[in-house]
């Protein structure tokens, strides 16, 4: 179970650096791939590693899932508004 551990901690510690990509500037909200997939990994790796209290319908766990879902969609969202109005 150790090994399992370390390998979520490690995709979370590589998402939290890839989301770091993201830059808010004058000229408005500016990401790229390396920031989705950071914020994918992030998400996967939070979702591997209280995958128990998942399976188990934990209500806080599944909130917490659903808001990192709905930040990720807006984070998408404001990507593809970026790219439309640029």
């Amino acid at each position: 179970m150790k090994k399992k551990q370390a390998l979520w901690a490690l995709l979370f510690a590589i998402g939290l650096f890839l989301a770091a990509s993201y830059s808010i500037d004058n000229r408005g909200f500016h990401s790229g791939i390396y920031g989705v997939s950071g914020c994918l990994l992030v998400l996967g790796s939070y979702a591997g590693m209280n995958w128990a209290k998942l399976r188990a319908r934990d209500r806080r766990t599944t909130k917490v899932l659903f808001t990192l879902s709905g930040l990720l969609g807006l984070i998408i969202i404001l990507d593809i508004v970026e790219a439309l109005l640029s």
